[in-house]
Protein backbone atom coordinates (compact mmCIF):
# COMPACT_ATOMS: atom_id res chain seq x y z
CA UNK A 1 0.00 0.00 0.00
CA UNK A 2 1.47 3.31 -0.78
CA UNK A 3 2.29 5.62 2.19
CA UNK A 4 0.45 8.54 3.14
CA UNK A 5 1.67 11.54 2.62
CA UNK A 6 -0.13 13.84 4.73
CA UNK A 7 1.77 15.18 7.27
CA UNK A 8 -0.17 14.53 10.55
CA UNK A 9 -0.49 11.17 9.64
CA UNK A 10 3.01 11.25 8.73
CA UNK A 11 4.32 11.91 11.88
CA UNK A 12 1.47 9.89 13.93
CA UNK A 13 1.63 7.41 12.04
CA UNK A 14 3.24 4.48 14.00
CA UNK A 15 3.33 1.71 12.34
CA UNK A 16 -0.68 -0.75 12.37
CA UNK A 17 0.88 -4.47 13.26
CA UNK A 18 2.87 -2.65 15.96
CA UNK A 19 -0.62 -1.13 17.36
CA UNK A 20 -1.99 -4.39 16.63
CA UNK A 21 0.83 -6.54 18.52
CA UNK A 22 3.04 -7.18 16.04
CA UNK A 23 5.79 -6.82 18.75
CA UNK A 24 5.74 -8.97 21.61
CA UNK A 25 4.37 -6.56 24.75
CA UNK A 26 3.66 -7.34 28.29
CA UNK A 27 0.06 -6.71 29.24
CA UNK A 28 0.17 -4.42 32.02
CA UNK A 29 -1.73 -6.52 34.50
CA UNK A 30 1.24 -9.17 33.97
CA UNK A 31 3.10 -8.97 37.50
CA UNK A 32 6.03 -9.90 36.05
CA UNK A 33 6.07 -7.21 33.53
CA UNK A 34 8.24 -4.43 35.38
CA UNK A 35 10.76 -6.74 36.30
CA UNK A 36 10.49 -8.50 32.53
CA UNK A 37 10.99 -4.66 31.13
CA UNK A 38 13.59 -3.48 33.44
CA UNK A 39 15.64 -6.28 32.58
CA UNK A 40 15.99 -6.22 29.10
CA UNK A 41 15.63 -2.37 28.49
CA UNK A 42 19.29 -2.13 28.82
CA UNK A 43 20.23 -4.39 26.23
CA UNK A 44 20.37 -2.39 23.02
CA UNK A 45 21.24 -4.40 19.64
CA UNK A 46 21.84 -2.15 16.64
CA UNK A 47 19.19 -2.95 14.06
CA UNK A 48 19.58 -4.32 10.92
CA UNK A 49 19.79 -0.90 8.07
CA UNK A 50 19.30 -2.17 4.57
CA UNK A 51 19.15 0.98 2.26
CA UNK A 52 18.47 0.94 -1.38
CA UNK A 53 21.31 3.76 -2.34
CA UNK A 54 24.98 3.08 -3.53
CA UNK A 55 27.60 3.27 -1.07
CA UNK A 56 28.80 6.22 -0.51
CA UNK A 57 32.48 7.73 -1.63
CA UNK A 58 34.35 9.88 0.23
CA UNK A 59 35.60 13.29 -1.25
CA UNK A 60 39.26 12.81 -1.78
CA UNK A 61 39.16 17.14 -0.35
CA UNK A 62 37.68 15.96 2.89
CA UNK A 63 41.15 15.71 5.45
CA UNK A 64 42.51 19.18 3.31
CA UNK A 65 39.53 20.95 4.09
CA UNK A 66 39.64 19.54 7.76
CA UNK A 67 42.48 21.17 8.25
CA UNK A 68 41.41 24.12 6.82
CA UNK A 69 37.86 24.33 8.27
CA UNK A 70 39.66 24.02 12.15
CA UNK A 71 42.23 26.89 11.31
CA UNK A 72 38.99 29.00 10.23
CA UNK A 73 37.36 28.01 13.32
CA UNK A 74 40.32 28.70 15.22
CA UNK A 75 40.75 32.29 13.72
CA UNK A 76 37.34 33.29 14.70
CA UNK A 77 38.36 32.29 19.07
CA UNK A 78 35.02 29.92 18.54
CA UNK A 79 37.26 26.78 19.99
CA UNK A 80 37.98 29.29 23.08
CA UNK A 81 34.01 29.12 23.56
CA UNK A 82 34.16 25.10 23.95
CA UNK A 83 35.13 23.24 27.10
CA UNK A 84 39.16 22.28 25.90
CA UNK A 85 37.58 18.44 26.14
CA UNK A 86 34.69 19.71 23.57
CA UNK A 87 36.87 21.20 21.26
CA UNK A 88 39.23 18.38 21.15
CA UNK A 89 35.90 15.68 20.75
CA UNK A 90 34.88 18.32 18.41
CA UNK A 91 38.20 17.61 16.10
CA UNK A 92 38.36 14.26 16.38
CA UNK A 93 34.67 13.44 15.32
CA UNK A 94 36.56 15.20 11.79
CA UNK A 95 33.19 16.50 10.48
CA UNK A 96 34.48 17.30 7.15
CA UNK A 97 34.25 13.44 6.22
CA UNK A 98 30.56 13.83 7.07
CA UNK A 99 30.22 15.80 4.65
CA UNK A 100 32.47 14.11 2.21
CA UNK A 101 30.61 11.44 2.49
CA UNK A 102 27.89 13.18 1.30
CA UNK A 103 28.71 15.69 -1.71
CA UNK A 104 31.76 13.46 -2.86
CA UNK A 105 31.28 15.65 -6.61
CA UNK A 106 30.72 19.17 -6.22
CA UNK A 107 32.86 22.43 -6.25
CA UNK A 108 35.62 22.60 -4.28
CA UNK A 109 34.37 26.54 -3.41
CA UNK A 110 31.14 24.95 -2.23
CA UNK A 111 32.87 22.05 -0.43
CA UNK A 112 34.78 23.82 1.65
CA UNK A 113 31.88 26.37 2.48
CA UNK A 114 29.89 23.52 3.72
CA UNK A 115 32.99 21.95 5.96
CA UNK A 116 33.73 25.19 7.52
CA UNK A 117 29.81 25.88 8.23
CA UNK A 118 29.55 22.10 9.76
CA UNK A 119 32.38 22.39 12.18
CA UNK A 120 30.98 25.84 13.49
CA UNK A 121 27.33 23.86 13.76
CA UNK A 122 28.63 20.95 15.36
CA UNK A 123 30.69 23.43 18.01
CA UNK A 124 27.50 25.23 18.45
CA UNK A 125 25.31 22.21 19.11
CA UNK A 126 27.95 20.96 21.41
CA UNK A 127 28.08 23.89 23.26
CA UNK A 128 24.18 23.63 23.82
CA UNK A 129 25.11 20.19 25.05
CA UNK A 130 27.36 20.85 27.38
CA UNK A 131 25.67 20.76 30.57
CA UNK A 132 27.14 23.55 31.62
CA UNK A 133 25.50 25.49 28.95
CA UNK A 134 22.29 24.30 28.10
CA UNK A 135 20.42 25.87 30.49
CA UNK A 136 21.61 29.17 29.95
CA UNK A 137 19.22 31.08 27.42
CA UNK A 138 20.98 34.17 28.53
CA UNK A 139 23.40 33.33 26.55
CA UNK A 140 22.13 31.30 24.16
CA UNK A 141 19.57 34.24 23.55
CA UNK A 142 22.39 36.58 22.66
CA UNK A 143 23.51 34.19 19.55
CA UNK A 144 20.00 33.43 18.29
CA UNK A 145 19.04 37.60 18.02
CA UNK A 146 22.43 38.27 16.72
CA UNK A 147 21.87 35.45 13.89
CA UNK A 148 18.26 36.86 12.90
CA UNK A 149 20.17 40.33 12.80
CA UNK A 150 22.56 38.48 10.05
CA UNK A 151 19.64 36.68 8.11
CA UNK A 152 17.79 40.03 7.89
CA UNK A 153 20.59 42.78 7.26
CA UNK A 154 20.33 42.76 3.25
CA UNK A 155 16.41 42.19 3.80
CA UNK A 156 15.35 43.97 6.83
CA UNK A 157 11.28 44.29 5.56
CA UNK A 158 11.23 40.48 4.95
CA UNK A 159 7.33 39.87 6.36
CA UNK A 160 8.19 36.22 6.69
CA UNK A 161 11.51 36.95 8.78
CA UNK A 162 10.33 39.48 10.44
CA UNK A 163 7.60 37.23 12.12
CA UNK A 164 9.46 34.37 12.67
CA UNK A 165 11.84 37.39 15.01
CA UNK A 166 8.39 38.02 16.67
CA UNK A 167 7.92 34.77 17.57
CA UNK A 168 11.31 34.07 18.95
CA UNK A 169 11.36 37.86 20.43
CA UNK A 170 7.87 36.99 22.36
CA UNK A 171 9.28 33.38 23.83
CA UNK A 172 12.87 35.04 25.02
CA UNK A 173 10.24 37.43 26.81
CA UNK A 174 8.45 34.58 28.38
CA UNK A 175 11.80 33.57 30.38
CA UNK A 176 12.82 35.44 33.45
CA UNK A 177 16.35 34.85 32.35
CA UNK A 178 16.67 35.86 28.98
CA UNK A 179 14.15 38.70 28.98
CA UNK A 180 16.89 41.15 29.94
CA UNK A 181 19.27 40.19 27.40
CA UNK A 182 16.43 40.20 24.89
CA UNK A 183 15.81 44.24 26.02
CA UNK A 184 18.92 45.16 26.06
CA UNK A 185 20.06 43.57 22.65
CA UNK A 186 20.59 45.97 20.04
CA UNK A 187 18.92 44.25 17.05
CA UNK A 188 16.25 46.73 16.42
CA UNK A 189 18.59 50.03 16.05
CA UNK A 190 20.77 47.91 13.93
CA UNK A 191 17.73 46.92 11.79
CA UNK A 192 17.68 50.90 11.35
CA UNK A 193 20.90 51.10 10.30
CA UNK A 194 20.23 48.34 7.73
CA UNK A 195 16.85 49.80 6.18
CA UNK A 196 18.95 53.61 6.44
CA UNK A 197 22.50 51.79 4.92
CA UNK A 198 23.85 53.78 7.46
CA UNK A 199 26.64 50.50 8.01
CA UNK A 200 27.58 47.31 6.86
CA UNK A 201 26.81 44.31 8.53
CA UNK A 202 30.55 43.98 9.16
CA UNK A 203 30.68 46.45 11.47
CA UNK A 204 28.07 44.69 14.14
CA UNK A 205 30.03 43.62 16.80
CA UNK A 206 29.18 39.43 16.91
CA UNK A 207 30.30 37.18 19.16
CA UNK A 208 32.52 34.48 17.88
CA UNK A 209 30.00 32.17 16.22
CA UNK A 210 27.98 34.36 14.33
CA UNK A 211 31.16 36.60 13.86
CA UNK A 212 32.29 33.02 11.65
CA UNK A 213 28.52 32.64 10.42
CA UNK A 214 28.11 36.32 9.55
CA UNK A 215 31.42 35.11 6.97
CA UNK A 216 30.08 32.45 5.55
CA UNK A 217 26.41 33.92 4.82
CA UNK A 218 27.78 36.83 2.95
CA UNK A 219 29.41 34.89 0.48
CA UNK A 220 26.45 32.18 0.37
CA UNK A 221 24.13 35.39 -0.68
CA UNK A 222 26.96 37.26 -2.86
CA UNK A 223 25.85 35.20 -6.27
CA UNK A 224 22.60 34.19 -5.36
CA UNK A 225 19.06 35.28 -6.55
CA UNK A 226 16.99 36.75 -4.08
CA UNK A 227 14.65 34.30 -3.69
CA UNK A 228 16.72 31.98 -3.20
CA UNK A 229 18.51 33.78 -0.27
CA UNK A 230 14.95 33.86 1.22
CA UNK A 231 14.80 30.51 1.41
CA UNK A 232 18.21 29.76 2.92
CA UNK A 233 17.43 32.54 5.32
CA UNK A 234 14.15 30.84 6.42
CA UNK A 235 15.87 27.34 7.28
CA UNK A 236 18.50 29.17 9.47
CA UNK A 237 15.74 31.08 11.54
CA UNK A 238 13.53 27.71 11.88
CA UNK A 239 16.98 26.10 12.92
CA UNK A 240 17.76 28.41 15.82
CA UNK A 241 14.05 28.73 16.49
CA UNK A 242 14.06 25.16 16.95
CA UNK A 243 17.36 25.22 18.94
CA UNK A 244 15.53 27.95 21.33
CA UNK A 245 12.13 25.99 21.72
CA UNK A 246 14.24 22.62 22.33
CA UNK A 247 16.12 24.97 25.36
CA UNK A 248 13.13 26.60 26.82
CA UNK A 249 11.18 22.94 26.75
CA UNK A 250 14.35 21.81 29.06
CA UNK A 251 13.85 24.81 31.53
CA UNK A 252 10.73 24.37 31.41
CA UNK A 253 10.67 20.45 32.27
CA UNK A 254 8.00 19.81 29.14
CA UNK A 255 6.96 16.54 28.56
CA UNK A 256 7.42 16.04 25.17
CA UNK A 257 5.70 13.62 23.08
CA UNK A 258 6.48 11.47 19.64
CA UNK A 259 4.81 13.50 17.63
CA UNK A 260 5.98 16.89 19.09
CA UNK A 261 9.47 15.34 18.99
CA UNK A 262 9.27 14.74 15.47
CA UNK A 263 7.74 18.44 14.19
CA UNK A 264 10.89 20.27 16.58
CA UNK A 265 13.80 17.80 15.84
CA UNK A 266 12.81 18.74 11.70
CA UNK A 267 13.63 21.94 12.96
CA UNK A 268 16.35 22.05 15.39
CA UNK A 269 18.16 19.11 13.37
CA UNK A 270 20.10 21.57 11.53
CA UNK A 271 19.42 19.23 7.77
CA UNK A 272 17.39 21.58 5.81
CA UNK A 273 19.90 24.63 5.39
CA UNK A 274 21.98 22.24 3.44
CA UNK A 275 19.39 20.94 1.74
CA UNK A 276 18.50 24.10 0.25
CA UNK A 277 22.05 24.60 0.03
CA UNK A 278 21.46 23.05 -3.45
CA UNK A 279 20.20 26.39 -5.24
CA UNK A 280 24.23 27.48 -4.47
CA UNK A 281 25.20 24.56 -6.21
CA UNK A 282 22.91 24.93 -9.10
CA UNK A 283 23.24 28.59 -9.20
CA UNK A 284 26.95 27.55 -10.22
CA UNK A 285 26.47 24.75 -12.24
CA UNK A 286 24.46 27.40 -14.43
CA UNK A 287 27.23 28.85 -15.51
CA UNK A 288 28.35 25.70 -17.44
CA UNK A 289 24.70 24.11 -18.38
CA UNK A 290 21.41 25.16 -18.48
CA UNK A 291 19.62 24.55 -15.49
CA UNK A 292 16.82 26.74 -13.68
CA UNK A 293 16.29 27.73 -10.42
CA UNK A 294 12.95 26.05 -9.15
CA UNK A 295 10.56 28.90 -8.69
CA UNK A 296 9.16 29.52 -5.35
CA UNK A 297 5.54 27.77 -6.34
CA UNK A 298 7.31 24.25 -6.69
CA UNK A 299 9.63 25.14 -3.86
CA UNK A 300 7.35 25.60 -1.74
CA UNK A 301 4.54 23.23 -2.83
CA UNK A 302 3.36 20.02 -1.40
CA UNK A 303 5.44 17.70 -2.80
CA UNK A 304 8.64 19.42 -2.12
CA UNK A 305 7.92 20.05 0.96
CA UNK A 306 6.63 16.88 1.81
CA UNK A 307 10.05 15.27 0.50
CA UNK A 308 12.14 17.58 2.31
CA UNK A 309 10.44 17.00 5.61
CA UNK A 310 10.54 12.95 4.91
CA UNK A 311 14.44 13.32 4.08
CA UNK A 312 14.88 15.42 7.72
CA UNK A 313 13.20 12.50 9.40
CA UNK A 314 15.19 9.88 8.17
CA UNK A 315 18.84 11.71 9.37
CA UNK A 316 17.06 12.34 12.21
CA UNK A 317 16.10 9.05 13.23
CA UNK A 318 19.07 7.04 12.18
CA UNK A 319 20.78 9.67 14.23
CA UNK A 320 18.96 8.22 17.05
CA UNK A 321 19.10 4.76 16.45
CA UNK A 322 22.56 4.23 15.75
CA UNK A 323 23.66 7.19 18.21
CA UNK A 324 21.32 5.94 20.89
CA UNK A 325 24.05 3.32 22.47
CA UNK A 326 26.15 6.55 22.59
CA UNK A 327 23.51 8.93 23.84
CA UNK A 328 22.95 6.55 26.85
CA UNK A 329 26.99 6.42 28.01
CA UNK A 330 26.78 10.70 27.93
CA UNK A 331 23.05 10.00 29.73
CA UNK A 332 21.36 12.31 26.99
CA UNK A 333 19.89 9.75 25.21
CA UNK A 334 15.94 10.88 26.53
CA UNK A 335 16.41 13.55 24.19
CA UNK A 336 15.77 10.24 21.42
CA UNK A 337 12.89 9.30 19.81
CA UNK A 338 14.09 5.39 20.63
CA UNK A 339 13.51 6.51 24.38
CA UNK A 340 10.41 8.29 23.76
CA UNK A 341 9.02 5.43 21.34
CA UNK A 342 9.86 3.00 24.31
CA UNK A 343 8.02 4.72 26.55
CA UNK A 344 4.87 6.07 24.61
CA UNK A 345 4.44 2.81 23.06
CA UNK A 346 5.08 0.53 26.19
CA UNK A 347 7.88 -1.14 24.14
CA UNK A 348 9.47 -4.21 25.99
CA UNK A 349 13.28 -3.04 25.47
CA UNK A 350 15.02 -0.43 24.12
CA UNK A 351 16.07 -3.19 20.96
CA UNK A 352 12.43 -3.20 20.53
CA UNK A 353 11.92 0.35 20.29
CA UNK A 354 14.66 0.62 18.00
CA UNK A 355 13.19 -1.59 15.66
CA UNK A 356 10.11 0.18 15.40
CA UNK A 357 12.21 3.28 14.97
CA UNK A 358 14.01 1.48 11.93
CA UNK A 359 10.62 0.69 9.97
CA UNK A 360 9.57 4.18 10.42
CA UNK A 361 12.81 5.13 8.92
CA UNK A 362 11.92 2.76 5.76
CA UNK A 363 8.29 4.10 5.61
CA UNK A 364 9.97 7.51 5.61
CA UNK A 365 12.21 7.03 2.54
CA UNK A 366 9.15 5.20 0.52
CA UNK A 367 7.47 8.51 0.95
CA UNK A 368 10.68 10.63 -0.03
CA UNK A 369 10.93 8.44 -2.94
CA UNK A 370 6.87 9.51 -3.66
CA UNK A 371 7.01 12.63 -2.89
CA UNK A 372 9.88 13.23 -5.98
CA UNK A 373 8.03 11.46 -8.52
CA UNK A 374 4.86 13.30 -7.12
CA UNK A 375 7.04 16.63 -7.71
CA UNK A 376 8.66 15.95 -11.26
CA UNK A 377 5.35 14.78 -12.69
CA UNK A 378 3.91 17.92 -11.76
CA UNK A 379 6.95 19.99 -12.71
CA UNK A 380 7.24 21.62 -16.21
CA UNK A 381 10.36 19.70 -18.09
CA UNK A 382 12.78 22.81 -17.87
CA UNK A 383 12.89 22.12 -13.85
CA UNK A 384 13.46 18.65 -13.46
CA UNK A 385 17.32 19.20 -13.34
CA UNK A 386 16.79 21.46 -10.39
CA UNK A 387 14.15 18.89 -9.17
CA UNK A 388 16.93 15.96 -9.59
CA UNK A 389 19.55 17.96 -8.18
CA UNK A 390 17.74 18.75 -5.36
CA UNK A 391 16.65 14.51 -4.48
CA UNK A 392 20.55 13.31 -5.11
CA UNK A 393 21.37 15.37 -2.09
CA UNK A 394 18.33 13.77 -0.35
CA UNK A 395 19.51 10.78 -1.59
CA UNK A 396 23.03 11.42 -0.76
CA UNK A 397 22.29 12.01 3.09
CA UNK A 398 21.27 8.85 3.73
CA UNK A 399 24.19 6.21 2.69
CA UNK A 400 26.61 9.36 3.83
CA UNK A 401 25.18 9.69 7.43
CA UNK A 402 25.18 6.06 7.63
CA UNK A 403 28.82 5.26 6.68
CA UNK A 404 29.81 8.50 8.89
CA UNK A 405 27.89 7.06 11.57
CA UNK A 406 30.09 3.50 11.59
CA UNK A 407 33.59 5.85 11.71
CA UNK A 408 33.10 8.51 13.35
CA UNK A 409 34.01 8.64 16.93
CA UNK A 410 31.01 11.15 17.69
CA UNK A 411 28.14 8.20 17.50
CA UNK A 412 30.47 4.91 17.57
CA UNK A 413 31.42 3.53 21.04
CA UNK A 414 33.53 0.08 21.36
CA UNK A 415 31.95 -3.22 20.16
CA UNK A 416 29.02 -1.30 18.98
CA UNK A 417 30.05 -1.98 15.45
CA UNK A 418 27.17 -0.86 13.25
CA UNK A 419 28.13 -2.82 10.15
CA UNK A 420 28.13 -1.64 6.44
CA UNK A 421 27.28 -5.15 5.84
CA UNK A 422 23.48 -5.31 7.37
CA UNK A 423 24.05 -7.21 9.81
CA UNK A 424 23.28 -7.11 13.62
CA UNK A 425 25.67 -6.60 16.04
CA UNK A 426 25.64 -6.74 20.42
CA UNK A 427 26.48 -3.41 22.06
CA UNK A 428 27.94 -3.86 25.45
CA UNK A 429 25.66 -4.26 27.97
CA UNK A 430 24.98 -0.87 30.00
CA UNK A 431 24.28 -1.95 33.67
CA UNK A 432 23.19 1.71 34.99
CA UNK A 433 19.66 1.65 35.43
CA UNK A 434 17.57 4.75 34.25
Amino acid sequence: MAPSLDSDSTVLSIRSDFREGRFLRQSKSDPNRDDIRSSSMNDYTVSDFQHRYPKARLNPLAAQCHDISNGWIVSFGIDKELDPSVWQSCMAAKFCELMGYIYDDIEPKDFLWLCKFTTCLFAFDSKLDDGEWADRIDWSSDVILDMNLVLLWNDPDNERLLKGLKFILDTLMEIEASRKRAQLHTIHADLVHARNKFKSLLDVNLGAFMSGFRELWLEYIEDLPAECITRQAEAYQQYITGCLSEQVGRIKGTKTSVADFISLRRLNGGLVPYLVFSDRIIEHKRRKSPISHLPDSLFYGEDMQNMLAACTDIIGWHNDIFGFQKERLNNDHKNTLVYLVFHEYDCQSYTQAGELVLELLHDRIAEMELAYERLRSAAAPEFYPAIDLYMKICRGWIPGTHQYHMISSRYNVSNSSISDTGNSKKVEHITKRQ
